[in-house]
């Protein structure tokens, strides 16, 4: 099970604190101050993940010299295949729907193969419903006293569904989709709770929808109504017209590791930049080791829950420094388990579960046909930072128990193989980002669409049209093209 490096002994290091900025500009003094030396390459990458590499190679494609720097010993950032276990299931970047254009593009390009996916719920899309120690289907639920709601289609609709059932019918029409950052919009940059408690939701309904192992964030208190818009409306795009949703055969991360491959100089792992130094002729990243990466730009895309650990020379503005400390990225706490037995075969239930114990959500992965029978606990909001402050073999026996103990058909059937904690990753701080209401429209969205002296961001939360692995390829380009016009 997944071990090493975390943000729980970067802090117990003295690291992940204080020292981090003052380790940064200690090893900074000691290098001379910039001469008249070219620096070694046009532009240094921070993070080999989608964004990054996308961002390298458009950049050498039209003959700049690159210089990509990875804090992790792999590739992939957030894309991340569990290369251990049978299957290559996906702790990240899982699932590649049919509207990611950039992605799909690059996997063909590359001669990544590309299959359908697994499907995580069965043939009619119906997961067990797991509440209050009952295990109902979605039928039960529509009649069950356990529904909070007291009229159809909510009432009919699932719980793992009906939050974002409740605000699609007052979603705005875009007319673009980066139109979740238009200040006409700015106006439902509240929370959910403040939104639909007017509309006259009950706290058990709210809690039901937004707070039971969620989707995004820990409750509808700490959720914008405009985040949520945003993705109903890049789902729908991203769905389009149908079309397989598919992944990468042998486990996502085979994408990255291709685009990486095809860079014309090697990325450099094990470069745990914690210092960035600019001045009027270039552009210094200090190691954690004090090793110092020059270029004449910088691209930084690291999520903004490890840029934080990052000292800027001269500081960033007030906007960008306050989006890099408040942008907020999900809980998300994962477990993967071999089955011996497929128990939904001895109870008739359906493998895929929405619960409110520790299990989290439960689903079927892995590519079906190598390697056994495969099922991840995705664990959310206050479940996953519950599970977090536990040793990890306490966190993931409960889990266990948790899964058994609302399927007594999987009691002796399941094995623990690997757990995956994003928020206690130090190069990553959970799982994607997740916009807190008023930040939208306190411009943290656009904070980074220009340059900030010689630094460039990108990343999954720059994005300005997609979420996800194409938000990330997206923000890639748009930083590439950015970059392109500077240098």
């Amino acid at each position: 099970m997944s071990g090493g490096l975390t943000r729980r002994t970067l802090v117990k290091a003295g690291l992940a604190a204080a020292l981090v900025p003052a380790a940064a500009t200690a090893a900074a003094r000691k290098q001379p101050a910039a001469g008249p030396t070219p620096p070694a390459t046009d532009v240094l990458i921070l993070g080999a993940g989608l964004s990054g590499l996308n961002a390298a190679m458009l950049l050498e494609e039209q003959g700049f010299r690159v210089t990509v720097l990875e804090g992790r010993e792999r590739l992939g950032g957030r894309v991340f295949s569990l290369d251990d276990v049978a299957g290559h299931p996906d702790a990240g970047g899982g699932v590649i729907a049919p509207g990611y254009a950039r992605v799909i593009d690059r996997a063909n390009q590359l001669k990544v193969p590309l299959v359908p996916i697994m499907p995580r719920a069965d043939k009619n899309g119906a997961m067990t419903i797991h509440l209050a120690g009952q295990s109902l289907s979605a039928a039960q639920w529509a009649q069950s006293p356990l529904n909070p709601f007291p009229e159809s289609p909510l009432r009919t609709t699932p719980p793992y569904a009906v939050g974002m059932a409740g605000l699609r019918p007052a979603a705005p029409i875009f007319q673009s989709a980066d139109d979740w950052r238009n200040p006409a919009f700015a106006d439902r940059d509240q929370s959910i709770a403040e939104y639909l408690t007017a509309k006259g939701w009950t706290p058990e309904q709210l809690r039901i929808a937004f707070a039971v192992n969620p989707g995004y964030g820990n409750s509808a208190s700490d959720l914008s109504v405009l985040m949520m818009w945003h993705i109903q409306e890049n789902m729908r795009i991203m769905i389009g017209d149908g079309g397989p949703t598919v992944h990468a055969q042998g486990g996502n991360m085979r994408i990255p590791e291709a685009m990486a491959a095809a860079l014309k100089s090697e990325v450099r792992l094990n470069q745990h930049v914690i210092g960035i130094r600019s001045d009027s002729d270039g552009v210094e990243a200090v190691t954690v080791d004090g090793t110092v990466h020059r270029g004449r730009w910088l691209l930084c895309t690291l999520p903004a829950s490890t840029a934080r650990l990052v000292n800027f020379a001269p500081a960033l503005p007030l906007l960008q420094q306050a989006a890099i400390d408040e942008i907020a990225y999900n809980r998300t706490f994962q477990v993967f388990f071999e089955v011996a037995e497929p128990f939904w075969e001895i109870d008739g239930q359906p493998a895929a579960m929405w619960t409110d114990t520790l299990a989290g959500r439960v689903m079927p992965v892995g590519d079906g046909v190598s390697g056994p029978n495969l099922l991840m606990a995705y664990v959310n909001g206050h479940a996953a930072d519950l599970l977090s402050r536990l040793p990890p073999d306490q966190a993931v026996a409960r889990v266990l128990r948790s899964i058994e103990r609302a399927r007594p058909a999987a009691t002796q059937k399941l094995r623990p193989v690997r757990y995956v904690n994003w928020q206690d990753d130090p190069f990553a701080g959970g799982a994607y980002t997740c916009w807190r209401p008023g930040q939208i429209r306190a411009g943290f969205a656009k904070a980074f669409d220009n340059a900030v002296g010689r630094v460039i961001f990108a990343g999954e939360h720059t994005a300005r049209l997609a979420r996800g692995m194409e938000g990330a390829m997206e923000s890639g380009e748009r930083a590439a093209l950015q970059l392109m016009e500077l240098l």
